[in-house]
């Protein structure tokens, strides 16, 4: 299983939506991030640690969208590491 972040880039540079996925294949990861935005619009970097908690009100079966928390883990600023996935050798029918 592998664990990444991604960011959105538009017109060359960053626009400031990052995100955190993790999946057991490269298929999977780009599935999972194309849940959030376009898979060929991002970059990803390796993560080594993140997670996160969320509060769930059981008896509604709902979750409180302020409360929820990240770990300091996340690469916000930092440029060094990200790169472009190579989604090119997925078959001919997963490509744009």
């Amino acid at each position: 299983m592998s664990a990444y972040y991604f960011r959105v880039i538009v017109d060359n540079k960053p626009n400031g939506y990052i995100g955190f996925v993790y999946a057991e294949s490269k298929h999977d990861l780009f599935y999972v991030i194309d849940e959030f935005c376009d898979p060929y619009s991002v970059q990803i970097k390796k993560a080594h640690y993140g997670g996160y908690c969320r509060f769930i009100d059981i008896e509604k079966d709902e979750f409180d969208k302020e409360q929820n928390e990240f770990s300091e883990g996340e690469p916000l600023l930092e440029e060094k590491g990200w790169r472009d996935p190579k989604w090119e050798d997925f078959p001919y029918y997963y490509l744009k």
